[in-house]
């Protein structure tokens, strides 16, 4: 897990990007793990070290099937890449 660790400059590069999304729809977001979460919906807020999203696909690692939330809550702390779907 050691090489999964996001560096304190690079995290708050991730909250920067996450702040400039709230409200956009169609975000990806990485976590430690592997894990990807798809918010079909939109970035409802990042605040307090979390990221708040609606209508959620989430894949877990090694899989292809989405498991689909209406709300989902990410603690910042676990996120290593953030992303926007075209």
């Amino acid at each position: 897990m050691s090489d999964q660790i996001v560096s304190r400059e690079n995290m708050r590069h991730l909250v920067r990007i996450l702040k400039r999304l709230e409200g956009e729809r169609e975000i990806n977001i990485r976590t430690v793990g592997g894990f990807q979460f798809e918010a079909e919906g939109r970035l409802a807020r990042v605040d307090d070290g979390l990221v708040l999203a609606t209508d959620v696909e989430v894949f877990t690692p090694g899989s292809d099937e989405a498991i689909c939330f209406t709300n989902i809550t990410i603690n910042l702390c676990a996120i290593t890449s953030v992303g926007e779907d075209d």
